[in-house]
Order: C-alpha cells, then sequence, then structure tokens
C-alpha cells in the first residue's frame, strides 16, 4: 500500500476544548433515573462496548491493515454509534488536571438541561448526538452517511470539535483570566479504528463507491467468466454491489471500461473527501506523463543540471546540452513529469523533461508557505469576501463605548443587596437605510484588485455578476450549431473600423507580455466595450461610434485583424488575435469553432514563454476543451494536458480567465490522489479555492478551503509548527456566510495569524459578536458591552494593541472604554479601572470632551472598586478645571462622584454639600433624571446616616419625578423605591414598605429587567416572611426561581429552591410536603448537576425527611442511605458523622420506626466521630443510643453504649455532660438490676452536681437522694441508709423551698421510723412536722415557720450532703473502672 492508504485512520485526530458531560434525568415520576443511579450506585454506561482505546499507540496503518480490502469489511457488525471523549490538561504540567475536570463535568451537568443546544451544536458539527455521559467525560455520537463521517472527522482535525466544546461549556469566568486562558486546554479524542470501520460500513451500505486496486487484475487463460475487468495496480475504479459474494462490478475511470473485479482487490479510497470529490467531479488521468522523482523535496526551487543533449520538438521546450544549469521558474513539484526552466547559459525559458535533469542546488520552499508563494498569499487574502465596511467598524465602537457618564449622575449603594451598578444606554440614532450594512445581508460584492495582468487574463476575464458557471459539464460547455458564415461578417470595413483594426494590429504584435494599461491608454473603447459585452451578455453603446458593438460585430473585426497579421507576417499578433477569437467563440458557445482558433494560436510559431500568461490560457482553455470533447488522443499526443498542468501547478499567480479552466483540475486532482503526493493535492486545493473565490462561489470553495487547512495542518504537524499560512479566518467568513455559528467562532477563534491592520481586527470582533448572537440571540438588537461575551475580549485586546501601535488615538480610546464597560459588567473591577486608566490617556490626546469622558469613568469606577481616596484624588482636579464653565452637567456629575466617594469615607455633611451642589446643577438645566437621581441619592445618604424622616423627604419628591421620564431610568426608579421600603421598615410601617416594593416589582416587569425584577423579589420575600406570612413569601420565591431560570443560573435557582422547601414544609399540611418535596428534588437535581456534594447529601437527606413525614417508609430508608453515600464521597469523618447523624434522628426524633436510628448511629456517626477526635460528637450520639435502647427496654444492649458515654464525657471537659452520662449509666444499671452500681453512679452524680446557686439546683438534689433512698429501701433492704439518704433529700428540699417536696419527705421518713427503724419520738416529730405544713399546703395564707429543732436539723442535713459529695467524688473513677471490667 501507498503511504497515504497507511496513514489514512489519521484523519482523525485529537484537537482542543474545554468542556464537562451527564446522562439526563429529568422524570415525571418521584424518582428520576438519576436518582436511582445514586440510590443503587447505577453509574455505568447502559452500552457494553469498550471501544475506547486504552493508551496503546499503534504503527501508522495498523488499523487499516486489518480492513484494507472490501471483503474484510463485508460482513462485519458495524457498531452504530462513537464515543468521543474530553479531557482537560494544563500546558504547564502537560498532564489532566482532576479539578479542571471535575469543573467541566459541572459546567456540562448545567448545561445539559438545554438539551436543544447541545443537540445543535453536533448538527452544526454533522454529528447525530445520542446521549451525554459527564461521569464518563463522554458523548455518544452516531452517523448515517459517508458525507456526515466525511465532515466531523475534517472538522475534528482542524481542532474544530474541542474548540466548540470549549465555547460551549467553558465558564464566562474562564476568558477573563488569562493566565488560565493560555495554560488549560481541552482535548477530544475517539477511536480511530471504529470510526474507519464505521466509514467502511456505511460505504458498504451505499453500495457504490470508489476505490482503487492493490494489484494488476488479467484475466486467466482458464478463467471462464469473461466479464472480468482487466487493468493495472493503483487503477481507479467505480465499484457497485451486484449481488455475488466473491465479485464486485468495476468501472474504470480512465476508459470508462466495465467488468468484474474480486472484491479482496479492491481498498475503499481511505479519505472520505477523496470519495466526496470523485463523486461531484468525475474525471480520469489520462494524457499525465510518469513522474521522474527528482529531489526529496515535494516542492522545491533552485538549480537542476542537464544529463543529456535534447532537441526540442516544438517552441515550447527549452533545448539541454549536457552539464547545463537550468533555474527553475516557478516550483518544482513531484508528481508532475514537467517543469519550467530557465538556462543559466542562454537566457531562454521553455518546458522541460524531469528525466532529462538531474538535481543540483534543490531547495524546499519556504514552510511558512505551503502550497503557495507569498504573492500568492496575499492574493488569496485579497480575495476573502468582505462582510463589512469601515462605516460599520466605526458604527460598533460607538455602539461599544457609548455611555452616559459625562452626562447622566450615577446611583449610589447602600449595601450588597443593591444594584452593584447602573449603566443607562442612551437611545441609538437612526441611521440613513443606505448606510445600514449588517454581516446578515450580503454586502456589495467587491471588485477584486489584481497586479497589472496580461491582455490575456484582463480583458476576458468573466464579469462577477453573473457567477452563472457551474460546475457540471454539461452546463460549463454548451454545444450549439456550427457558425453560418454570413456575408455581412466579411463586408468591406469603413474608414474608421480600418484605422482601429490598424492600430490593434499594432498593439498586438510586441514579443512582450501585453498589460492592461497599454490596452486602457490605446483608442480601442470599442475593443474592451465589446469584451464587457461578450462577458456580460450585455449591449453598451461605444462612445466613439455611437452604435452597438454586439459580438458579430466583434467577431467581424477580430477576424480582419486576422487576415492582417498572417499577410503581414505579425506572429505576435496573430497568436493574440486567435486567442481573442477562441475566447468570443467560448463564452458564445460555439466550441469546436473556438478549440480551431487556440489550436491555431499554439501553432504559430514564437517563444511561447514571452508572454507566459497568454501561453498558460491558451494551454488551459485548449486542454479544457479536449477534456470536455473527450479528445483524450490529441491531450496525450500534442502534450497539451501535460503541459497546461505543469504551467497551472508550477507558476505562481494564476489569473482565473474564464470558468472552464477548473476542468483542467479535476485530473489533477485524480493524479495526485493516486501518486499520494499531499504536496500536489495542496497545491491543486489552492488553485481550486483561488479560482472559486475569483468567480465569487465561496459555497464551493468551502471543502477545498477545510482540505487546504487540513493540509497545512499535516505539514505543520510533520516540518515545524510554524509551517504554513493559517486560513482560519478565511474558513470563519464562509462558515458564517452558510449559518453555522459554532463552526465560526471556532475557525476564528484558533487563527492564529497577526491581524492585518486594525481594520481586519475590527472585522475578527464583528464576525465574532455576529456569530454570537446567532448561536445564543441577544433580546436587543444593539451591540452594547453588556451583551458582549467574555470570549470575544480576546479579539477587543488584539484591536487595542493594533491601534495602539498604529497611532489611532479615537479608536484606542474607545476599545479601551469597552473594555472597562465588559469588565465592571462581569466583575473584574481591577482590569475595568486599568483600562479606564489607558482611555484617559487616549483621551488627553484628542479634546477635552474625550478626556473628560474617560476621567469621569475612571472615577467612578474607582468608587466602586472601593477607592475613595484614589476617586477624590482624581476628581477634585476635574471639577477645578470645570469651574467657570457653561457646562452644568458634567460639572454636576463630578459633584455626584465626589458625594458617592466621600459617603463611603464616612464624611456624610461634605458628601451632602455635592449633593446639594449637583441637584442645584440639575435644576438649572432643566435635566429631570439628574434631578431624579441626585434626591434619590440624597435620600441613601440620609438613610445611611439613620435620618429616616429626611430620607423619605428626599425619596417622595425623586419618586414624583421618575415617572415623567417616560422610560429609560426603570433601574434608577427600582432602587429609589426600595429605599424607600427600607425607610419605611425602619419607622415600623411595614404596610407601606410592602407598597413600595410591590410598586417597583411592577416597574421591573413593565421594563422586562429581569435583574430589578430578581432583586425586588428577595426583597418582598424576606418581608414576608419576616411577618411570619409564609404564604405571601412562598408566591415570590417561586418568582424568584423563574427569573433565576431565565438568567441561566443553576447556583441561584437551586438556592432559592432549597428556600422554598423549607417554607413549604412550614406549612405543615400533605399538600405543602409534597410541594416542598417537589422543591427539594428540583434543588437536589441542581446540586448533583453542579457536583456540590455536601449540599447534595444534606438535599437527600431533607427528602428523606419529608417522605419520613409522609409515612412512606421505604423511601426513606432509600433518600437517607442516598444520603450517606453521598457524604462518603466528600471524604470529610467530620461531615460524614453529622450526615449518619441527622439521618440517624429521622426516626429518632419521629414516632415510627425509631429502632432504625442505631444503623445510623452505631456503624456510621460513632466510627467516624472517633476518626475525627470528635469528643462531643462521639457523646451526643452514644447518649442518643443508650436513650434509644432504654426506651424500648434493651436494657442489657444499652449497657455498653452507657458506660461509653461515660468515657467520652470525661474528655468533653464538660460537668454537665458528666453528670447526665454517669446518671444515665446509673439508670441502666437499676434497670438490669444492679442496685448497688447504680447506687454509686448517682452518688457521683451528685458529686458532679450544680453548685446550690439556684432552687433549681436543689431541687435537682431533693429528686437524686429520693431516689437514692427509695432504692436502698425496697431493693437493698438497707433501712438505715434509705434514712440517711431521705433526710438529705428533706434538706436539699428545704433549701429549694419546695413544701409540696418537703412534706412527702417527712411522711416517708415518719413511716419509716414506724415500722423499718421503730422510734416512736422520731415518727412522732415527722408526723407533727408534716401536719404543721398542711395548712400552708392548702393554700392557708399563714404559712408557719420551722422550728428551730427543725433548722437545725437542716443544716445538720446539708452539712452531710455536702460531705457525701465530696466522698464520693474521690472513688468515682476507680469504680467506674471496675464495673467496665466486669461487663466486659
Amino acid at each position: 500500500m501507498s503511504a497515504a492508504d497507511e496513514t489514512v485512520c489519521k484523519v482523525i485526530m485529537a484537537a482542543c476544548c474545554q468542556c464537562v458531560c451527564v446522562r439526563r434525568c429529568l422524570s415525571s415520576s418521584d424518582i428520576s433515573p438519576a436518582e436511582y443511579d445514586i440510590l443503587w450506585g447505577g453509574n455505568d454506561l447502559d452500552r457494553g462496548n469498550d471501544i475506547m482505546t486504552t493508551g496503546q499507540e499503534c504503527e501508522p496503518g495498523e488499523k487499516w491493515s486489518r480492513r484494507n480490502t472490501v471483503s474484510l469489511a463485508k460482513g462485519e457488525h458495524f457498531l452504530p454509534d462513537v464515543v468521543l471523549v474530553f479531557s482537560g490538561k494544563r500546558r504547564s504540567t502537560g498532564g489532566c488536571d482532576a479539578e479542571l475536570q471535575e469543573a467541566l463535568r459541572t459546567r456540562l451537568r448545567v448545561m445539559e438541561s438545554s438539551s436543544q443546544d447541545i443537540s445543535s451544536l453536533f448538527k452544526d458539527l454533522s454529528a447525530r448526538l445520542l446521549s451525554v455521559h459527564a461521569e464518563r467525560d463522554c458523548f455518544i455520537l452516531t452517523f448515517k452517511t459517508v458525507e456526515e463521517i466525511w465532515r466531523f472527522s475534517t472538522y475534528l482535525s482542524l481542532g474544530y470539535v474541542a474548540r466548540c466544546l470549549e465555547n460551549f461549556l467553558c465558564d464566562p469566568s474562564f476568558w477573563l483570566d488569562p493566565a488560565l486562558l493560555s495554560d488549560v486546554e481541552i482535548c477530544v479524542s475517539l477511536q480511530e479504528e471504529h470510526l474507519a470501520t464505521l466509514y467502511l460500513g456505511l460505504l458498504l451500505q451505499e453500495g457504490v463507491f470508489f476505490a482503487k486496486t492493490v494489484r494488476a487484475l488479467a484475466r486467466e487463460e482458464d478463467e471462464d467468466d469473461e466479464e472480468q475487468l482487466e487493468c493495472v495496480c493503483d487503477a481507479l475504479l467505480l465499484v457497485r454491489d451486484v449481488g455475488r459474494e466473491e465479485f464486485w462490478e468495476g468501472t474504470l475511470l480512465s476508459s470508462g471500461a466495465r467488468g468484474l473485479v474480486p472484491a479482496s482487490a479492491c481498498q475503499p479510497l481511505p479519505y472520505p473527501f477523496y470519495q466526496w470529490f470523485l463523486r461531484k467531479y468525475p474525471c480520469n488521468t489520462s494524457g499525465l506523463p510518469a513522474d521522474t522523482p527528482l529531489s526529496q523535496h515535494p516542492m522545491a526551487t533552485g538549480i537542476c543540471v542537464a544529463t543529456v543533449d535534447y532537441e526540442p520538438v516544438d517552441p515550447d521546450e527549452l533545448a539541454l546540452c549536457e552539464g547545463e544549469e537550468l533555474a527553475v521558474e516557478g516550483f518544482l513539484i513531484q508528481g508532475v513529469g514537467l517543469f519550467v526552466g530557465r538556462s543559466l547559459t542562454s537566457g531562454l525559458v521553455g518546458f522541460i523533461h524531469k528525466e532529462h535533469v538531474r538535481p543540483g542546488d534543490l531547495k524546499a520552499t519556504n514552510a511558512e508557505l505551503q502550497f503557495m508563494s507569498e504573492e500568492e498569499r496575499e492574493d488569496l487574502y485579497g480575495l476573502e469576501p468582505a462582510l463589512t465596511h469601515s462605516h460599520t467598524h466605526t458604527h460598533l465602537l460607538k455602539q461599544l463605548s457609548s455611555s452616559d457618564i459625562s452626562t447622566i449622575y450615577r446611583m449610589d449603594r447602600l449595601d450588597e443587596s443593591d444594584f452593584t451598578y447602573i449603566k443607562s444606554q442612551p437611545k441609538p440614532e437612526p441611521e440613513a437605510p443606505s448606510r445600514r450594512q449588517t454581516l446578515d445581508t450580503a454586502p456589495q460584492r467587491q471588485s477584486w484588485t489584481w497586479p497589472r495582468l496580461s491582455l490575456s487574463a484582463s480583458q476576458m476575464s468573466i464579469g462577477r455578476s453573473t457567477g452563472g458557471v457551474s460546475f457540471s459539464l454539461d452546463d460549463t460547455f454548451r454545444e450549439t450549431e456550427p457558425v453560418e458564415e454570413e456575408e455581412e461578417l466579411w463586408e468591406e470595413l469603413s474608414e474608421g473600423e480600418e484605422e482601429s483594426c490598424e492600430e490593434l494590429l499594432r498593439l498586438l504584435d510586441t514579443p512582450t507580455a501585453l498589460l492592461e494599461v497599454d490596452v486602457c491608454d490605446a483608442s480601442l473603447d470599442w475593443l474592451r466595450r465589446a469584451c464587457v459585452c461578450v462577458c456580460t451578455w450585455e449591449e453598451h453603446v461605444c462612445e466613439r461610434e455611437g452604435t452597438c458593438v454586439c459580438e458579430r460585430t466583434l467577431l467581424r473585426r477580430l477576424e480582419c485583424v486576422r487576415e492582417a497579421a498572417k499577410q503581414r507576417g505579425r506572429a505576435w499578433a496573430l497568436r493574440r488575435v486567435c486567442f481573442l477569437l477562441g475566447r468570443v467563440c467560448e463564452r458564445g458557445t460555439r466550441l469546436s469553432q473556438a478549440r480551431v482558433y487556440y489550436e491555431e494560436a499554439l501553432s504559430v510559431c514564437v517563444s511561447g514563454f514571452a508572454d507566459r500568461p497568454l501561453l498558460t490560457a491558451l494551454y488551459t482553455h485548449l486542454a479544457a476543451l479536449y477534456l470536455h470533447q473527450r479528445q483524450t488522443d490529441k491531450l496525450t499526443h500534442t502534450h497539451t494536458l501535460a503541459r497546461a498542468s505543469t504551467l497551472m501547478l508550477t507558476q505562481t499567480r494564476l489569473r482565473m480567465s474564464s470558468a472552464h479552466q477548473l476542468q483542467m483540475l479535476h485530473p489533477l486532482m485524480c493524479h495526485a490522489l493516486l501518486l499520494g503526493q499531499r504536496a500536489l493535492e495542496g497545491r491543486v486545493c489552492f488553485l481550486w479555492l483561488s479560482m472559486l473565490l475569483q468567480l465569487g462561489r465561496q459555497e464551493e470553495a468551502l471543502p477545498f478551503l477545510e482540505r487546504l487547512q487540513f493540509l497545512i495542518g499535516s505539514q505543520r504537524a510533520r516540518a515545524c509548527p510554524e509551517a504554513g499560512p493559517d486560513l482560519s479566518w478565511l474558513l470563519s467568513v464562509l462558515y458564517h456566510r452558510r449559518y453555522q455559528p459554532h463552526l465560526a467562532l471556532a475557525a476564528l477563534s484558533l487563527d492564529s495569524s497577526p491581524p492585518r491592520g486594525l481594520g481586519h481586527a475590527l472585522g475578527r470582533l464583528h464576525l465574532y459578536l455576529r456569530s454570537s448572537e446567532r448561536q445564543n440571540p441577544p433580546t436587543s438588537t444593539a451591540a452594547t458591552p453588556t451583551s458582549i461575551p467574555t470570549q470575544a475580549l480576546v479579539f477587543l485586546k488584539q484591536a487595542l494593541h493594533i491601534a495602539a501601535l498604529e497611532g489611532k488615538h479615537t479608536q484606542h480610546r474607545q476599545l479601551c472604554i469597552s473594555l472597562a464597560w465588559v469588565y465592571l459588567h462581569h466583575g473584574v473591577l481591577q482590569e475595568a479601572v486599568l483600562h479606564a486608566e489607558q482611555a484617559v490617556g487616549a483621551g488627553s490626546r484628542l479634546g477635552e470632551e474625550e478626556e473628560f469622558e474617560a476621567r469621569a469613568l475612571h472615577g467612578w469606577l474607582l468608587v466602586l472598586t472601593g477607592g475613595s481616596e484614589q476617586a477624590r484624588a482624581v476628581l477634585s482636579p476635574l471639577l477645578t478645571s470645570l469651574q467657570g464653565s457653561d457646562s452644568p452637567s458634567p460639572r454636576g456629575v463630578v459633584h455626584t462622584l465626589l458625594a458617592l466617594s466621600l459617603r463611603r469615607l464616612g464624611n456624610f455633611q461634605e458628601a451632602g454639600s455635592h449633593l446639594c451642589e449637583a441637584l442645584r446643577l440639575a435644576k438649572e438645566s432643566g435635566h429631570t433624571p439628574n434631578q431624579a437621581i441626585a434626591l434619590s441619592n440624597l435620600g441613601c445618604l440620609a438613610l445611611g446616616a439613620r435620618a429616616v424622616g429626611v430620607a423619605e423627604g428626599f425619596l417622595k419628591r425623586s419618586l414624583h419625578l421618575f415617572p415623567q421620564l417616560g422610560g429609560g431610568a426603570e433601574q434608577e426608579h427600582v432602587q429609589a423605591l426600595l429605599w424607600m421600603g427600607r425607610s419605611y421598615s425602619s419607622q415600623g410601617q411595614n404596610h407601606r414598605a410592602r407598597l413600595a416594593n410591590e410598586m417597583a416589582l411592577l416597574i421591573g416587569i413593565h421594563a422586562k429587567n429581569i435583574h430589578s425584577q430578581l432583586v425586588v423579589s428577595k426583597v418582598l420575600s424576606r418581608h414576608y416572611a419576616g411577618e411570619l406570612l409564609y404564604a405571601q413569601s412562598i408566591v415570590y420565591y417561586e418568582q424568584c426561581v423563574a427569573l433565576a431560570r431565565q438568567l441561566h443560573d443553576k447556583r441561584m435557582e437551586g438556592d432559592f429552591l432549597e428556600i422554598l422547601g423549607s417554607l413549604y414544609l412550614s406549612i405543615n399540611t400533605e399538600k405543602s410536603s409534597r410541594r416542598s418535596l417537589d422543591c427539594t428534588k428540583q434543588s437536589l437535581r441542581i446540586c448533583i448537576d453542579l457536583g456540590k456534594r455536601r449540599e447534595e447529601a444534606e438535599s437527600w437527606l431533607h427528602a428523606g425527611r419529608v417522605y419520613y413525614l409522609l409515612q412512606e417508609d421505604e423511601l426513606t430508608d432509600m433518600y437517607l442511605q442516598a444520603a450517606v453515600r453521598t457524604a462518603l464521597k466528600v471524604e470529610d469523618p467530620t461531615f460524614s458523622a453529622s450526615i449518619y447523624e441527622e439521618a440517624g434522628d429521622v426516626f429518632y426524633k419521629g414516632h415510627r420506626n425509631q429502632l432504625k436510628a442505631l444503623p445510623y448511629y452505631r456503624d456510621g456517626s460513632v466510627p467516624f466521630a472517633r476518626s475525627c477526635a470528635d469528643v462531643l460528637c462521639e457523646f451526643r450520639v452514644l447518649s442518643k443510643v443508650t436513650e434509644l435502647l432504654m426506651t424500648h427496654n434493651h436494657h442489657q444492649e444499652a449497657l455498653p453504649y452507657a458506660l461509653l458515654a461515660v468515657q467520652s464525657s470525661t474528655g468533653t471537659g464538660i460537668r454537665l455532660h458528666e453528670r447526665v452520662a454517669y446518671q444515665r449509666l446509673a439508670c441502666v444499671y437499676e434497670a438490669v438490676g444492679q442496685c448497688e452500681l447504680a447506687e454509686n453512679y448517682f452518688l457521683k452524680c451528685v458529686s458532679l452536681g450544680p453548685d446550690l446557686t439556684h432552687p433549681s439546683d436543689a431541687r435537682y438534689y431533693a429528686r437524686v437522694y429520693t431516689h437514692l433512698a427509695n432504692i436502698t429501701l425496697h431493693k437493698l433492704k438497707d433501712a438505715f441508709d434509705a434514712a440517711g439518704y431521705y433526710q438529705l433529700a428533706l434538706a436539699a428540699a428545704v433549701e429549694a423551698d419546695d413544701v409540696e417536696c418537703v412534706y412527702v419527705l417527712l411522711m416517708k421518713l415518719a413511716e419509716l421510723h414506724a415500722s423499718r427503724l421503730p422510734d416512736t419520738h422520731l415518727c412522732h416529730h415527722y408526723t407533727h412536722t408534716a401536719h404543721t405544713l398542711t395548712a400552708r399546703l392548702e393554700g392557708l395564707t399563714r404559712t408557719p415557720q420551722l422550728t428551730h429543732t427543725q433548722h437545725t436539723h437542716t443544716q445538720l442535713t446539708h452539712t452531710q450532703l455536702t460531705h457525701t459529695r465530696h466522698t464520693h467524688q474521690d472513688t468515682d473513677q476507680d469504680t467506674l473502672t471496675l464495673q467496665t471490667t466486669q461487663q466486659s
């Protein structure tokens, strides 16, 4: 196989971009597919085909070597889909960036909700999107036709696929960081072998395709099938499926012969471009001689040395002497058997056969000029279709830099809830309809300006207004009846005509090239006008003769000149006039007659290379006619095709004089295809492109331009990074004309060629803006800085740099102001300040008005950035310079900006004086908008100084003025109403505050200002929530969600949905709970898309909590488990412990299935709390586990957790936690029947008890000692100790002054001494004392006082209580350790 076949799969190359993907997960059911994926861990692709490369590299051609013939491809199962994988990389490290990759995935999840945009993107790329898989960083694509694969593979190899994904998926903030922009790249890749297999499969499905033979085919002697086709190796065939297993029907393109060919001997042409070309332009390669390799360079220039003595057979060939040095004229191209050379000895020029020379001092052509010369590259740039004009650029800069900063006051800002900044856009001035020029309307066709041309290329050029010549052979060459000779054609010329013909004869008879200026200077108006008449098929009146000069008259006069040239032996005149006659006949579709004239012209014995353009035109036109009339013998025997192709390919700056010359390029492309010569193919593509652009047929030129750019890129990858010109700008223009905005933006952003002047740079910017508008249609038609995408900053900066280099201060200032506004809109204030400073420098060179506008913008930006001192230093001199001027508005602007800076510095008094002065100036000038803004700023100043009443007065006055403006100041009006609402709220007038805020919302809705509506809706929702009117608050939060969706801000939408879910849940009805669940699920999907793991886990948890309230236990378990799994992905033990605990709390705090909380506490929260040493969390969870087990009578299971809770409580360092842990442990021991240990730990609780600083502290001791007494008396049967505990409890009750408790304890003591410890005296004493408290218990007014005996007993008991606390505190740790060992 040839080298081209071996590298066939390299058409699918990786390209650059920045992006992210995910599978769509919207469903009308309660649980979406994406939710099930997370619930059950289903995150794999549904397909089982593993077709992605795994990093194993193959030699070129290895993939195709397995299926390089039709027989190998037949019968295979072609998978219909292709996996396109993307990855984010850092150029600085050369490796993948995990953080960047996750950011790309997140962005894709967000953008996936707009599935139509993604489908539209891949539709532009000629691919069909099946699905998106963010977690695997891939798209699943498919193709239905070979043309789709051809176009997609072309876009992929040119880098457009990656750049389209970058433009589509990258966050706008990415383009604001130049360092990140230069370091990050996005690579896309797919498995080339699979795409090649799919390409073959589609070819086989279509049943008709082009192939070439891999070996020579000859009919065997014993072969019975006489229908077999005989051909040489590497012959081009049109193959058809005829239903036979081993054979196909083949048609030779060279001869048209048909026959059967073995399927194993046919190899489909590797590149889809070749299939498309041969279908659209059928041709053959007969008549082209075999090439003799002469140089190792595909295209070379320099010196060759003759190896033989050679006598030419016609005057156009060069005579050679062995050893003679020959200079190559033009290019020496591999694949072309001839070249044009000049003898360094004689200076003669002619055709030279490569087989007659050997290489001398040959050098490769300039690597920066692949397939073309420097002059041809400049000519190609001149052929670019004009999309804009200079007045369009001027209008664009005016739109981008338009602002009212020098005439309209700025609004102040109280806090973060106010508008960041307000920029009122002046109404655009109407333009005259004749001056309106956009990219969407086709501009007037540009008149191409060429260098001085020869007569053959200038006088007979095709008028661009026709465009009626098509690529079809039948349309290009239309045969008509032979010319009928008429007597009028040969009638005698008049005297004036004889003079004109004589003058033409003298003009044409020159041995050098005849330039256009020679004809223009001569008095031959009839000739020029007649030529135009022939080209445009219109009649023109000759100024000189006053008659119509038509084709018939022209032919008659030219024939007379021809006869005269023959009679007088004027060879050059004869050749040129025969060419003119042939051109007139050719345009008049008298093709046979034209061929005769061309042959006669070439038969004239002159040195043809003296007029090289004429010689090229003669050979190319004659060869085109031979090809059309299928006169292959003449093409071969006269060497016409070989010489015509040599002149077209090797000579630079070929001029298009007829669409027929395109016919010559058909066999040349086939020849390059067969030889596998990339240089020859690139040269042919360049010629085809330039010819079609000359004809104004840009649509037909696009495939050749794409192929040429691909070939240049291939050479660049092999040779050096700087090899070859970058044609991306021309591609972007043609894509824009085809209404393919994604490709236009991709090509434009990949254009690495430096701008050719400020006009070209502004044209790039204009094209980018218009293509962006097509991709994302704006709400308004005017281009403003707020509508500029951040990607356009690159082109703005390029234009700014060129404007500075060229010294164009006006454009420099406008571009600086535009950049400052763009950066301000996107919140990059420091960059905005820097460009405003540059605008000041440029404005100082222009005039006072331009400088003032730039300085005012600079001062305001300093105020916004917090540089109030710097702003004051900048604005104070500006105000001084305006003193005494008759321009009140600029002075008022400066006063306002100074006031804003002073208020931020805390100088309210001076700020108020400046605002009052600004108000006075606005009143003097009668400027109502400035009056309203000045009054609003005064109200804001008063609010900041807490002078609410004064603020209300100023704001009321301003609100009376805003309705008079009639639009244009809606944001200012809304801001004033918000300040008025804040003023009313400060005075407690909530009803009026609500009315002011709702009025602001109505104004925002009327103005269709989404940002204003969002600000006011948030204020209203918070207002109603503060008044506990949750239903009204929900209405406005729903409005906030709708506005966030219009802004495509997923983060904001998720935050509002989370708040909505909580508000709906607070209403506490089943319907509201269902609605809360819906909001939570929507918020959950957004969290998944954004990759916010923590918020996602909390959303899963909240949804599980709502399902528990709705008594859907199965779904509760599923969502809680999903919350836990998501929390584990965060890899934060503290967060995981909290999620486990909250999941358990759903059951623990509920009334159903409380024991389901145990796995979350025991198996999740406790281990994570220990791993992160969170003692407090561990104690809290262990206490919950103990309490839960005790509640459900699992006392024995609760005991170890109670012991662990005691141990962890000591680590918290909080006495209360220790006391609670010991008391819970005591209760557990009591429940399991170990009363001695229970008594011990209750005493430990007493030792950790609070100080007696409050009656409630004493009550605690009373309850504990009472409980101890009951345990000792009833379970341990120790009446003596029980009496002591009762006495301690009695002392605590007396300290707390709890009469009821004292009464009960006295009666217990009386009963104890009556039965268990018989003591009549004490029994009577306690009984009597208890009876004395009866009257107090019954509510009598007289409260009996304790007797002296009682008081003494109380003091004694309190002393015992304190002694007991200290005694047990000494032995608590040993007892705890002992009991822990017993439990183990």
